[in-house]
């Protein structure tokens, strides 16, 4: 007996009776609404940052290599990023494939490669990889292939997808959505009724009722007449709201696992929790999610491909970027603190020099 069915009973046995089992899933676990968005939010975040180099020692930003800007020749870098991203949260980690190498011995494009075309064999300790293989054909070396890893175990070098991870509250998401669908047509409580201020008849009221639900299942408006009136009831039943919750509960354990804010995934919060401003929320999506589990792997593995003393490292002012109301107040406290000059502003907004003459610091009078 599932889950559903201990709960529901009849509505449980019919559920599974009609045809849809509870151990049911979707052709692909990744198409559940919550999983979809989760993704796509993540990938086009992190693809939308731009790839820039610096010097490792001291942090001085360094002209972006072609390279950085675009990967693969073949396609924007949003693309190339997007994939790595989604190869991360699906397979568990991405496959880098050299496509060019300059006379230098350095890498000048890499495609990202499917996994579904890779083969790959494990030493006898599974610390790394001994061949591999591209479409059962082309063998490859160190130097031709690179493997980013996502989610590690001490037990081997091959990633694996958080998501992967919760399968069984993936399957348990998509049973309660489509026992959701069954339930509401055939089983739910409907949270409302038809009340009359006289009494009528028992051949009257089945009259009503009768010509009630021939309206409903024809899918037009219903005549109402006489003095009945329609009154709907909040909070819905008991087993509704079992379902809803269920469905919630499952929805923000997938933002979760992927420590996406569950606000941003239209999902109900399970924790007091709460930010002053949308700018702190996504300060904090951003170094708890964002740097540690997705950037700071694709930088590592870009690092790779470039000279020494020379690492990778995504742009992520964006993200954080005040608004203007807020960046003039931050300026102006600048100047008044004597961090920064009224020129040096105006310089790291792109402006001209001021040609107005400074004034004066005010002296008090003693």
């Amino acid at each position: 007996m599932g889950i559903f069915e201990r709960l529901f009973g009849g509505g449980g046995a019919n559920f599974v009776a009609g045809g849809i089992s509870e151990s049911a899933q979707l052709a692909d676990p990744f198409s559940i609404p919550t999983v979809v968005a989760g993704r796509q939010l993540i990938a086009d975040l992190v693809s939308s940052f731009p790839l820039k180099a610096y010097r490792r020692d001291s942090g001085e930003e360094l002209a972006t290599p072609e390279f950085l800007r675009r990967p693969d020749p073949r396609e924007p870098s949003i693309d190339t990023f997007e994939k790595v991203v989604n190869s991360f949260t699906r397979h568990g980690g991405a496959w880098l494939l050299t496509t060019a190498t300059g006379a230098n011995g350095f890498p000048l494009a890499v495609e990202v490669i499917s996994p579904h075309r890779i083969a790959y064999t494990l030493n006898a300790t599974a610390t790394r990889f001994a061949s591999v293989l591209l479409d059962g054909q082309r063998s490859l070396t160190s130097k031709e292939i690179q493997y980013v890893p996502f989610v590690l175990e001490a037990e081997t070098v091959v990633g694996s997808s958080p998501l992967v991870k919760i399968d069984q509250a993936l399957v348990q998401l998509n049973t309660a959505m489509a026992f959701s669908a069954f339930y509401y047509g055939a089983a739910a409580t409907p949270p409302y009724a038809l009340v009359s201020k006289t009494r009528l008849g028992q051949d009257k009221s089945a009259e009503m009722l009768a010509a009630w639900q021939q309206a409903r299942e024809q899918s037009r408006p219903a005549v109402i007449s006489g003095d009945l009136e329609l009154k709907t009831f909040d909070p819905v039943s008991a087993k509704d709201a079992l379902v809803l919750d269920a469905i919630n509960y499952l929805d923000a354990t997938v933002a979760r696992v992927l420590g996406i804010p569950p606000t941003w995934l239209n999902t109900l919060a399970q924790s007091s929790l709460t930010y002053s401003t949308s700018r702190d929320e996504a300060r904090r999506f951003l170094s708890t999610t964002l740097q540690t589990s997705y950037l700071s792997r694709i930088e590592a593995a870009f690092t790779q491909y470039l000279p020494r003393g020379t690492v990778a490292r995504f742009d992520t002012t964006g993200i954080t970027r005040l608004d203007t109301e807020a960046q003039v107040t931050v300026d102006a406290e600048l100047i008044a603190a004597g961090i920064m000059t009224v020129d040096e502003i105006r310089d790291r907004r792109g402006l001209a020099p001021s040609t107005a003459p400074i004034p004066e610091p005010e002296v008090p009078n003693v």
